[in-house]
C-alpha cells in the first residue's frame, strides 16, 4: 500500500488551490476500492466535506431508460452524503455545481462504469471549490479519457513476493507460510494470478485448515 500512496500523494497534495480529478485504474480485484479508501480515511479529515461513494455501479445498475431522472437520483444521494442532510430535496440538475461551487470538498466516486455517473456528479472541476479532490475508480480508462482526466493511476499486479505476503497475511495471519506449506503457498498464489482480491479470498478459504486438505483441493498437477 505504501508505493501506491507515494505515487498517488504528488496529486492529493491539499496545498494547492488547483481542483484535480483523479482517476485509479486497473482491472476488477486489483484493489483500486481499497487504495481509494485508504487515501480517504488518510486525508479526509483535511478537507471541510468530504464523501466516499461506493460501490456505484451497484448503485445505479443500468440500463438507464430515464437517464433524467438516474442523474437527479445519482445528484441527491451525492449531496445528501457531502453535506450530512437527509431531508435534501433535488428537483432538477445543477445542484452540484450551486452548492459547492465554493467548497473545499474531497469525493471518491467508486467503480463507475458509465459517462451518466460522472455527469450526474462531477462533471467538471469548476463545480468543487478551490483545492478540492475528485477521484473516481474504474476498470474502463475510457472513461477517464473522454471527461479529460489525466491524472490516471494504473494500479498494476503486484509481484510475486507482495502477492505471497498478501496470500500468507490471509492464511496465516502472518507475511510468510507456515513450515512445511511453502510450496503451496507459492503454488495457490500462482493459481490465483497474483489477483489480490483472489489472493485474499483464496487466504481465507485455506486458513487453519491442515496440509492434507491443501493437497485434496489443488489440481494434482500442482
Amino acid at each position: 500500500m505504501s508505493t501506491h500512496m507515494e505515487n498517488l500523494e504528488l496529486w492529493l497534495s491539499p496545498g494547492t488551490d488547483e481542483v484535480r480529478m483523479i482517476g485509479i485504474w486497473g482491472p476488477s480485484g486489483i484493489g483500486k476500492s481499497t487504495i481509494a479508501r485508504f487515501l480517504f480515511n488518510q486525508h479526509s479529515h483535511q478537507f471541510p466535506f468530504s464523501v466516499f461513494m461506493e460501490n456505484i455501479k451497484r448503485l445505479c445498475p443500468r440500463p438507464y431508460y430515464d437517464e433524467y431522472s438516474v442523474k437527479l437520483q445519482l445528484q441527491k444521494e451525492f449531496m445528501t452524503r457531502v453535506i450530512t442532510q437527509e431531508d435534501i430535496k433535488i428537483q432538477q440538475l445543477g445542484v452540484v455545481e450551486d452548492r459547492l461551487k465554493d467548497k473545499r470538498v474531497l469525493a471518491i466516486l467508486d467503480d463507475v462504469d458509465h459517462s451518466l455517473q460522472i455527469d450526474a456528479m462531477a462533471k467538471e472541476a469548476r463545480w468543487f471549490g478551490p483545492g478540492s479532490r475528485i477521484i473516481f475508480t474504474t476498470q474502463d480508462k475510457r472513461l477517464l479519457s473522454v471527461h479529460g482526466i489525466d491524472h490516471i493511476y494504473e494500479v498494476e499486479f503486484p509481484p510475486d513476493d507482495e502477492a505471497l505476503e498478501i496470500f500468507c497475511m490471509n492464511a496465516f495471519g502472518q507475511k510468510s507460510p507456515h513450515d512445511g506449506f511453502q510450496k503451496l503457498a507459492w503454488e495457490v498464489t500462482r493459481l490465483a494470478g497474483n489477483l489480490p482480491l483472489g489472493l485474499r479470498v483464496m487466504g481465507s478459504h485455506f486458513r487453519r485448515r491442515p496440509k492434507h486438505e491443501w493437497e485434496e483441493e489443488l489440481p494434482r498437477d500442482v
